[in-house]
């Protein structure tokens, strides 16, 4: 046992063995922590609208907007470049706001930068902000947001860009991005 994770987890479930038949033992066992950004679409005529659910280790929230097909594909151009080059950086913003604009809520947005500059094994800072509000015109306090970081290694954001025009063309299902201290 020796680690204060585990003696953590005996004292509170008294023996580890139910833990180690849980899915996630793999994951938290070895210190590791599960974050991740998961992206689905809607695909319309010249619209796509991306639904995201992003996972910090025990904070999770979801978000959607719409968004011009074609900024999603100039977005996933730049983050191409992003990673081949480790300069510059790329962002896709969704909102929304009230019809008279006097109140404006960002529901999904990824904003990527250069945290690591080495072209072999660069790293990718990818800020994710996620809004969902229950109903129209709810009061700002009743909006659930989540706003965090996940850290990339240059070449699997060259694959998340990959996977996501092949979303934005119907064939995949989901795109997924891990990131977290085990990149």
């Amino acid at each position: 046992m020796g680690s204060p994770f585990f003696e953590c987890l005996h004292f509170q479930y008294g023996t580890n063995a139910n833990w180690m038949g849980s899915p996630y033992h793999s994951l938290y066992a070895k210190g590791r922590t599960m974050e991740q950004l998961t992206i689905t679409a809607d695909l319309e005529d010249y619209a796509v609208g991306l639904s995201g659910k992003l996972n910090l280790n025990e904070f999770s929230g979801i978000g959607e907007a719409w968004f011009n097909a074609d900024d999603v594909k100039t977005f996933c151009k730049n983050l191409k470049l992003l990673s081949s080059k480790m300069d510059g950086a790329a962002e896709l913003i969704g909102s929304q706001s009230k019809p008279n604009h006097s109140e404006y809520l960002e529901t999904l947005s990824l904003r990527c930068n250069v945290l690591s500059s080495s072209k072999l094994n660069g790293i990718v800072g990818v800020h994710v902000m996620l809004a969902d509000h229950p109903y129209s015109d709810c009061r700002k306090e009743e909006i659930r947001k989540i706003s965090g970081e996940l850290q990339v290694r240059n070449h699997k954001m060259e694959e998340f860009s990959n996977n996501l025009l092949q979303l934005l063309n119907g064939n995949r299902n989901q795109v997924v991005l891990h990131g977290g201290a085990g990149i």
